[in-house]
């Protein structure tokens, strides 16, 4: 009985389990328990990549650097941030956008030899997929963030462009389903999102999973009972 009990367990563990859809490049990474990072840090690490490019545009040390966000999106002031701190690494002077605490036009500072013009075009976080065990119990989430600003760095006394472009990052992995929790941050919306559960065809292949593991339990008792 113990042999057939132990060939039951095998034949279960064989059971196909729900695969992911590989139809886009995304890399996935199964992580440890305390490495696994939150949609907040995902956020902040593709913001300061963005950033990184746009201020390596300037030449320096030594500059005088503008930053004036062209939108009112609530990551705007995260990528500010960002884009401060590697001013501030390249040895160069950053002069904030504070219109939005006096009630006039924003004045660009008179020691300010560039200007950083940005805002956010998307900025989207979903777990589009779900992995369950057996075709049962959900075993893993996909995650996925996506962001895209178009920033323009102008040389402000000669009028020139050193960037106009639209910059978008990306990243993707898979995490265990009970993490989710711990890495959703309701500070920002696009920090938190819903799980997708699936349509009729999970619903389809979770019958017959069933319907298998039903079958193969019928065959082990009647080996047993024989």
């Amino acid at each position: 009985m113990r042999t057939s009990l132990v060939i039951l367990l095998v034949l279960l563990s064989a059971l196909p389990i729900r695969a992911a859809d590989d139809g886009n490049a995304v890399a996935y990474a199964f992580t440890a328990a305390d490495t696994v990072r939150t949609n907040l840090w995902i956020a902040q690490a593709l913001m300061a990549d963005i950033a990184r490019e746009i201020v390596d545009t300037i030449p320096g040390p030594g500059q005088g650097v503008s930053l004036r966000s062209s939108d009112s999106h609530e990551a705007a002031p995260l990528l500010e941030a960002q884009l401060h701190r590697h001013i501030l690494d390249g040895g160069n002077v950053a002069y904030l956008d504070e219109s939005d605490l006096v009630d006039e036009e924003p004045v660009t500072p008179v020691d300010a030899d560039y200007e950083i013009r940005y805002s956010f075009e998307t900025l989207d976080m979903e777990y589009p997929r779900v992995g369950r065990k057996l075709g049962l119990w959900k075993s893993w989430v996909d995650r996925e963030m996506s962001m895209s600003v178009m920033a323009r760095v102008i040389e402000l006394k000669t009028g020139r462009l050193l960037m106009d472009e639209r910059l978008q990052r990306s990243f993707g992995d898979r995490l265990s389903s009970g993490h989710v929790e711990r890495v959703d941050d309701l500070v920002y919306g696009f920090t938190s999102a819903e799980v997708a559960e699936g349509g009729l065809m999970s619903v389809m292949e979770e019958l017959v999973v069933v319907g298998a593991l039903t079958g193969l339990v019928a065959i082990y008792f009647a080996n047993t009972g024989n």
